[in-house]
């Protein structure tokens, strides 16, 4: 098949593009998306994460499987990756082995402090830089075949294109965990870190999505999160084939993906939408997917 480079009319990326004008190294995959559902005019949508039950139905929503095309994003990263496309890959000394991300307390004692010295690298003028929590998801070798979160120790990729947080939720959370009202910070931005750790392979990797590609009026809902003691809300996608998803090819063991949530200054926050992925070029011995995501909040006043 015939190739030429992309951007011969610009910028030269080099990057070989076929016949139908697809990067030969893009990923042809699914991932859900959220139905647009006219009850959701006048009924916020809502996911119970708890048994009610059958008083009320644990969701309003339901998904659909959507084709998408993720690039590696490798060759188009840049300095201003962060500001531009709402994330970037960053390089750090990890001192806690793959082995030891279960030991909450290694983790929150040497991982945390090496991700604070990174925000603090990134984000100078910040007044405070909090982290609020971390999670791991160790995808099993029967998911998603057996699509069931009960039948699993830990949680699995999230297969929905979703943002964590609402700008309201972020400001909520802000000042319920920090102490740090509306009225103490000019700015608030809240950032993801996420890193991989099961070694080479590319299997269930991380999607993001270009959060310029996004229609928040028309594209994205906030959702309401209930638990049996507190509620918060996120954000799901409605599907767009204007969406442009990207990933980071063979993510090596010094390396995070920073990407924004929220940021209070920009209209409807300005989150990066995200997702796991199957990967059908993943190699054939690649580990099952295993990985760690932090939330951190940074204030500026």
């Amino acid at each position: 098949m015939a190739t030429t480079k992309a951007g011969q009319e610009g910028t030269n990326t080099g990057l070989n593009v076929n016949d139908t004008g697809v990067i030969e190294d893009a990923i042809q995959t699914e991932v859900d998306y959220l139905i647009r559902d006219p009850k959701h005019e006048h009924e916020k949508p809502y996911e119970i994460r708890y048994d009610p039950g059958g008083v009320i139905p644990e969701t309003n929503m339901s998904d659909e499987t959507r084709p998408i095309l993720v690039h590696d994003f490798r060759p188009f990263q840049n300095c201003q990756s962060f500001s531009e496309y709402g994330f970037s890959s960053a390089r750090i000394e990890c001192a806690v082995k793959s082995t030891e991300f279960d030991d909450e307390q290694k983790v929150k004692e040497v991982y945390y402090p090496e991700i604070k010295k990174l925000m603090w690298q990134r984000f100078p003028g910040a007044a405070e830089i909090k982290i609020l929590e971390h999670g791991l998801r160790k995808r099993h070798e029967q998911f998603p075949t057996r699509d069931n979160e009960e039948f699993f120790e830990t949680l699995q990729p999230s297969r929905i294109a979703h943002m964590d947080f609402s700008i309201e939720s972020a400001a909520r959370t802000a000042c319920a965990a920090f102490n740090m009202g509306p009225n103490q910070y000019r700015r608030l931005l809240t950032v993801n870190i996420w890193k991989s750790f099961q070694g080479p392979g590319n299997d269930w990797p991380l999607a993001l999505c270009d959060w310029r590609s996004i229609d928040r009026r028309s594209e994205s809902v906030v959702v309401d999160v209930v638990y049996h003691n507190r509620f918060t809300e996120n954000e799901s996608l409605y599907y767009s084939p204007n969406h442009k998803w990207y990933y980071f090819k063979d993510l090596g063991d010094d390396e995070v993906i920073l990407f924004q949530q929220t940021d209070s200054t920009i209209e409807g926050g300005g989150g990066v939408a995200h997702v796991s992925f199957f990967n059908p070029k993943a190699d054939k011995n690649a580990a099952p997917r295993a990985s760690i995501e932090l939330r951190a909040f940074v204030f500026y006043v």
